[in-house]
């Protein structure tokens, strides 16, 4: 990842199993894309259940891995995705930042405390889902809390009849199933309806002081929505002296939005139950994984805070400054909201982490300490299918600080979720990168002069080299610092240009073609300026030079 110049030296501006396991509904398949820097977005996913895909398997990726040959973490071979969230987008850090995925150029030992690096992780999701669970929908604000005690399903309710000594195996696993379901069912009301003791009567004792957190976290980021379905099993482990089974569970869930109209996100867990003369009960909980887990909530006991906006979610231990946090969330998503042209978000998540769980929340996928915050595209199942949906946020305060820092990096990723929210077919190429991150450079920098943007120095440098000549092209493993933050601060110049000459009405219809729906620039270009994607790229690489 590209640095830019420190201030020193730059100027400053098997077994058997019940039958019917669920049929995880797919995203639509995105079209083919005729650049080599195919996203993972458009790759097709075989989805597999927990368990069935362990990391290390042929042809997987270890997490945050790039394979031979794809320098930029975004060019993956096609079929060929790692088990944790694959980063296609990488923001360079203003004046001072630390190089990332690229080499620096020599100069003086940085401050750490001027450091500022936003990554952008737009990630294809590969979580499973089920078909939504019908059934009792609460408005969360008004919920009186629960009275659900005791058991949370009585043996033998359902409509399948307990088998009897002389049931095959497939019976047992039927009524089993069943039950199973009827408990998850039971939990999440319990969860909804904010009564603890029907949400613990899931769960083995030994599990009550792990979910009491979880359940804690969850009623605090006011979860609306909590929609379980069995993905597969039970199977059948009767190695030991009692006979335990294991469950792949999906999830649907949303904050503080209605159960009926918000934007889902899915997960999908492994869990082994117990069953005996008391019912089923659950006595292990995997976290969710391969492709976008776990989910911070899944993981660590957080407090939340809820405004207009945002979802704002911290770790208990900084519970202090969750008043600020979410003074600055909401300061962004206001910002970010003048930018929904295509789909305003229902509500932006936004999670503070300190680096202990940015190094585990979604996998820990950044190994560098550069690294300091992502956003992420996340698929849910609404209406019945799985499709794009909603983003999370997840910033590294330890690394930004709690000043400006802090506030860049989210102004940028929600830049990110405001424009490629629910996008259908995401196309992040070599014809549309530029545009991608520019614009999230363009709402991050706001009204301010244009010669007040913060890589002014870099773009001018790296055009003196020769760079953004005839194109704006990603950065690649062979660019240092100056060439990464220059290609950037190139792609917020382009869409500086397109808006300020064309008008941002087109722009953003433009954008919404390329960037959203996968039509090649070449072919936009033609439909809303009416000449050629070349020409216009003419027109901007000249204004760059004439501007720096």
């Amino acid at each position: 990842m590209p640095g830019q110049r420190s201030a020193s030296d730059a100027p400053r501006p098997v077994l058997p199993q019940a039958e019917g396991d669920l049929g995880i509904p797919q995203a639509a398949p995105m079209p083919p894309m005729i650049e080599p820097t195919q996203p993972p977005s458009a790759l097709p996913v075989d989805m597999a259940a927990p368990g069935m895909m362990p990391p290390g398997a042929p042809g997987m990726a270890p997490p945050g891995a790039v394979p031979p040959g794809y320098g930029h973490p975004g060019q993956m071979p096609p079929g060929q995705l790692p088990p944790g969230p694959i980063p296609v987008s990488a923001m360079p850090p203003w004046p001072g930042g630390p190089a990332g995925y690229y080499a620096p150029r020599p100069e003086p030992r940085r401050n750490r405390l001027a450091t500022i690096l936003v990554v952008v992780a737009l990630v294809a999701s590969s979580v499973f889902a089920g078909a939504l669970v019908n059934g009792w929908r609460p408005g969360f604000a008004d919920n009186p809390t629960g009275t659900i005690d005791g058991l949370a399903v009585e043996p033998g309710e359902g409509t399948v009849p307990s088998p009897g000594p002389d049931a095959s195996a497939s019976e047992i696993l039927a009524y089993l199933r069943e039950q199973a379901q009827l408990v998850l069912d039971a939990q999440a009301e319990s969860l909804l309806n904010r009564s603890i003791d029907g949400w613990l009567a899931a769960y083995d004792p030994t599990l009550h002081t792990q979910m009491t957190g979880r359940y804690e976290s969850l009623t605090s980021m006011q979860v609306s929505r909590f929609d379980y379905q069995i993905a597969s099993g039970p199977i059948e482990d009767a190695s030991g002296a009692v006979p335990l089974y294991d469950i792949s569970i999906a999830l649907s869930y949303c904050f503080v939005e209605p159960a009926e109209t918000c934007k889902a996100a899915d997960i999908v867990f492994d869990t082994r139950w117990r069953a005996d003369d008391d019912g089923m009960r659950m006595i292990e909980v995997q976290n969710s994984e391969f492709g976008q887990g776990p989910h911070p909530w899944e993981v660590t006991d957080l407090v939340a805070a809820v405004g207009e906006r945002t979802v704002t979610a911290v770790p208990a231990s900084m519970e202090a400054r969750l008043d600020e946090a979410l003074a600055v969330s909401e300061a962004a998503a206001e910002n970010a909201d003048q930018w929904a042209y295509w789909e305003k978000p229902d509500r932006y998540v936004i999670y503070i982490a300190s680096d202990e769980e940015f190094d585990t929340w979604f996998g820990g996928m950044w190994d560098s300490e550069d690294v300091l915050g992502f956003a992420l595209p996340l698929n849910g199942t609404n209406d019945g299918e799985r499709q794009p949906s909603t983003y999370a946020t997840v910033m590294g305060v330890d690394r930004t600080g709690w000043g400006e820092g802090l506030t860049s990096v989210i102004r940028h990723e929600l830049g990110h979720a405001v424009t490629l929210w629910a996008a259908p077919s995401e196309r992040y190429a070599d014809d549309t990168w530029w545009m991608v991150e520019g614009v999230a450079e363009y709402i991050d920098h706001g009204d301010r002069a244009l010669e007040d943007y913060d890589r002014m120095w870099d773009v001018r440098d790296y055009v003196a080299q020769g760079g953004c000549a005839a194109d704006i092209l990603p950065p690649d493993e062979d660019d240092d610092t100056l060439a990464g933050s220059g290609k950037y601060g190139c792609g917020f110049l382009g869409v500086h240009y397109m808006i300020e000459t064309y008008g941002v009405d087109a722009f953003a219809e433009f954008f919404g073609l390329t960037a959203r729906e996968g039509t090649p620039a070449v072919d936009a270009a033609q439909t809303v300026y009416g000449k050629d994607y070349a020409a216009l790229m003419e027109e901007i690489t000249a204004f760059i030079a004439q501007t720096v």
